[in-house]
C-alpha cells in the first residue's frame, strides 16, 4: 500500500513539474513574440537582427521566400523606411512554435490606398531562442485589395516612370532595402496625385 501511494505521489509530482515547465516555455515564447513586435515597431534594425538565427527562412506564403540574415535585413530596412507598424494578436504556442495573427500598416500600403494588410496565420519556429523560420500568410481579403490596385500602379509607372520602375523591379521582383523603399514612396505619391487629377 505504501509503495502504491509513493508511486502515485511521484507520478503526481512529475505531472505537476511537466505542466509547470510547459507553461513556462509557453510564456517565454509568447513574451519573445511580444518583444519581437515591440522591437519591430521601434525600427531598430540592429536589435531586430538579434532575434533571428543566421539561417533564418522568412516567407510570405505564395509570394516570396528570403533566406539568411542579410536578406531579412533588407526587409527590416524597407519596413523602417516605409514606417511599418505591426500589431500581433491571438498568440498560441506549441513546443518551439508560436502562431498568431498580424495586422501591418505602412506608408506603401496607405499610398496604394489599401491601409492595412492582414496575415493569418503567422508562424514562428524557434531554435535555441532565435527565430529560425517565419511564415506569414496574407488573407484573401488583403490579396484581393492588392490585386485591385497593383495593375493601376504598374500601368501608370510603365507610362510615366519606366526607368524608375525598371530599377525598382528588376526581373519583375521587388528589391528590398531602405533606398528602394524611399523611391517606391516617391513613385506611389506621384501615382496617387495623378489619380486625384
Amino acid at each position: 500500500m505504501f509503495f502504491q501511494s509513493s508511486i502515485m505521489v511521484n507520478a503526481w509530482s512529475v505531472l505537476v513539474l511537466v505542466t509547470v515547465l510547459l507553461l513556462s516555455c509557453t510564456q517565454d515564447l509568447s513574451r519573445r513574440v511580444r518583444d519581437y513586435e515591440t522591437t519591430y515597431n521601434t525600427h531598430d534594425v540592429e536589435r531586430l537582427m538579434a532575434f533571428y538565427a543566421d539561417d533564418i527562412r522568412f516567407e510570405i506564403t505564395g509570394v516570396w521566400v528570403k533566406r539568411g540574415k542579410e536578406a531579412v535585413r533588407g526587409l527590416a530596412e524597407w519596413d523602417k523606411a516605409t514606417n511599418m507598424h505591426m500589431t500581433i494578436s491571438d498568440i498560441k504556442v506549441s513546443g518551439d512554435t508560436a502562431s498568431f495573427r498580424l495586422v501591418e500598416t505602412n506608408d506603401w500600403w496607405k499610398l496604394a490606398g489599401m491601409g492595412e494588410a492582414y496575415y493569418e496565420p503567422c508562424v514562428m519556429i524557434f531554435r535555441s531562442g532565435l527565430i529560425a523560420e517565419l511564415r506569414a500568410t496574407m488573407t484573401q481579403e488583403s490579396l484581393d485589395a492588392y490585386a485591385r490596385v497593383w495593375p493601376s500602379i504598374m500601368s501608370w509607372a510603365s507610362d510615366h516612370r519606366s526607368e524608375e520602375l525598371a530599377e525598382l523591379l528588376p526581373g519583375g521582383e521587388f528589391v528590398y532595402g531602405e533606398e528602394t523603399a524611399r523611391k517606391w514612396i516617391i513613385l506611389l505619391q506621384e501615382w496617387r496625385d495623378a489619380q486625384m487629377q
